[in-house]
Order: structure tokens, then C-alpha cells, then sequence
């Protein structure tokens, strides 16, 4: 699992227009492709959308004025995570077509696949070069250098099928090595559900379940934002033990709803209010159901709660009288 994915485009590049419209056809549904016939053209394309790829330091907040007292040293630096900046994406509406893997054919004039990947080695774009048996030494050299990430032969049968594979296979190996610095930062908070094997393992299931395409990790609210193909989203919550224990002694020292408090001892459900840290404020007594949803704990991680978030009041299908005489 990635701390963000969304769907991206690919680029072919090949000096045959019926290869290219071939491709097309067969991968529109599935993908978005940006063909082109001239190397040079494809090159500036690409070129062009450099700045589009995820710059990290804007997720990333220098802390180092900070006082840290006896466990700061001369020359520390420290940086603060901003997971909040990666919901911002969703605003990025050229997100989609972005390349994320360029398919090359080996054998074109001026300049040949190999010579085109060679250019693209300073991006994170990934590449597949597509080679017939003249090309088969080459193309195993260059995957041997680092050059491209895979190479499939072009009249191979079933080469259509690989390439569905690889791109998708390639598609995740781009936004491991973007979402890199992320992944490190959340790896050293404790406790964290990302790293969490029994949540990824629900993770995956609950995406393949409700065609997930895209997602995000967020903080505030602990969770993941998803995102179908038609952009309907989606909300999985969770909260490990300390959380929600917080969450109730905050709740009962406002006097919040005794239905309310039930639900959140019994952890049969978790809540997430509009207010800075996600606790119960007086100002929702009169329709705390809002923020509160049906929770599951998390099988075989024996702390994480979590509850799937398609829409509003579910937390009325737990105790419908309960939950009608507080709304």
C-alpha cells in the first residue's frame, strides 16, 4: 500500500500509426493513452510534465527552530510530515493524465527505444520497451544497466496480456519510489495502522470490493480518502485503543448524549466531529448521529477500530430508537 495512488496515463511511442491505434483501442477502456509517432515530440511532452510530478517538499515543514531541549544536537534539522497537503491533490485535475509508464518501441529511425529511455533516466517515469529478436540482446543489456524496467518482444502472441501486467505492475512501482519520503515518515510514527498488515490486508479488500481507483492517507481524520472510478468518495476511518479511549473521556467530561457514550465504551461505534482534534463539543448534542458511525475491530490486530464511511447517520442501523430520540 502506497500513501496515495490515482489513476495515471501511459504513453506509446512508435513510428507505426496502426500500431498505435491498435494499442489504443484495445487499452481505452482500461487507460489513458497519449500516443505519438516522433521521438523528439514525445521527449518534450514529457519534458513538459516534469513539474507535474509530486514535489515533496511541499509536504515536508522545517521545524528546526524548534526548542528540543537535550535531544536536539548542532546541526539537526527536523522536518513535520503534512499529510493534510496530500488531500490537496484531488484538486489537481491534470492528476490523471500524468505519465506514469512510457512504452517504447526499440526500432525507430533518428533514434532507437534504448537511446529514448537512456533520455528519460532523470525522471520517475517507468518504461517498457518493446523489441523484436534484432533488438533482444540490446534490449536485455540496457534492462540489466537500469535503463528501462522491462522489456516484452513485440510479435510475442500474447503480448498484449504482458503489457496489461506490467503497466499495471509498473503503475505501483511509480508511486512507491514518488511516495517514498512519505512512506519513511509514516513508518516511524507509533502506533501507525498504515504499516499494519491486518489493515492493508482490509484495505484491499474494501478497495477491490467498492472499485476503488483512487486513495489518499490522511491524519485528521485518521484514515484513508477513496475515490471510485465515477469520483464518488468514500471514507475508511480508524482508531486504535488510546484514541478511542480519549474520545469517550472527552465526551462524557462534556456531558455528551448517553446514547451517544454507550456506543463509544462499547466501541461499537467511533465519531469524528468538526472541531480541531475530531472530539465531542456541546454544539452537536443535537445531532451528534451525524459524526458517529458503526465500528469493527480490526481482525488479528487486537487494538484498531474501523468503520467504512459510504454515507450519513449509519450509526442509526446500529440502534434505530436510540439513535432517532438523540438525532
Amino acid at each position: 500500500m502506497t500513501p496515495f495512488y490515482h489513476p495515471t496515463s501511459i504513453l506509446v511511442l512508435d513510428d507505426d500509426p496502426l500500431f498505435l491505434e491498435s494499442l489504443d483501442f484495445q487499452f481505452s477502456d482500461e487507460l489513458s493513452c497519449q500516443t505519438f509517432t516522433r521521438p523528439d515530440a514525445a521527449l518534450e511532452h514529457l519534458r513538459a510534465q516534469a513539474r507535474q510530478h509530486p514535489d515533496f517538499s511541499r509536504y515536508f515543514k522545517d521545524c528546526s527552530e524548534m526548542d528540543l531541549g537535550s535531544e536536539s544536537r548542532h546541526g539537526d534539522r527536523l522536518l513535520r510530515l503534512q499529510l493534510s497537503e496530500l488531500r490537496s491533490m484531488v484538486d489537481d485535475h491534470s492528476r490523471h493524465q500524468r505519465v506514469s509508464v512510457a512504452v517504447v518501441d526499440y526500432d525507430m529511425p533518428k533514434m532507437t527505444g534504448v537511446q529514448f529511455c537512456r533520455a528519460l533516466r532523470d525522471l520517475p517515469v517507468k518504461t517498457i520497451l518493446l523489441t523484436g529478436k534484432a533488438g533482444l540482446e540490446t534490449a536485455i543489456s540496457a534492462f540489466n544497466e537500469g535503463v528501462i524496467d522491462c522489456f516484452l518482444q513485440k510479435q510475442d502472441a500474447n503480448v498484449s496480456l504482458a503489457l496489461r501486467r506490467e503497466i499495471k505492475r509498473l503503475q505501483g512501482e511509480y508511486f512507491e519510489e514518488i511516495s517514498d519520503p512519505i512512506q519513511c515518515a509514516l513508518a516511524l510514527q507509533k502506533p501507525s495502522f498504515f504499516s499494519d498488515p491486518s489493515f492493508i490486508k482490509l484495505f484491499n479488500e474494501v478497495s477491490e470490493e467498492n472499485g476503488i481507483v483512487e486513495h489518499y492517507v490522511c491524519a485528521c481524520p485518521p484514515g484513508v480518502m477513496m475515490r471510485d472510478a465515477e469520483g464518488v468518495e468514500s471514507f475508511l476511518l480508524i482508531s486504535d485503543l488510546d484514541a478511542a479511549k480519549s474520545q469517550c473521556e472527552i465526551a462524557e467530561n462534556r456531558s455528551a448524549p448517553s446514547d451517544m457514550l454507550q456506543l463509544l465504551r462499547t466501541r461499537q461505534a467511533q465519531a469524528w466531529f468538526p472541531t480541531q482534534q475530531g472530539f465531542y463539543h456541546p454544539d452537536f448534542e443535537a445531532d451528534w448521529a451525524r459524526y458517529i458511525w458503526p465500528a469493527q475491530l480490526l481482525p488479528g490486530s487486537g487494538s484498531w477500530s474501523y468503520s467504512y464511511i459510504q454515507h450519513e447517520c449509519l450509526v442509526e442501523e446500529i440502534l434505530p430508537q436510540q439513535g432517532q430520540q438523540s438525532a
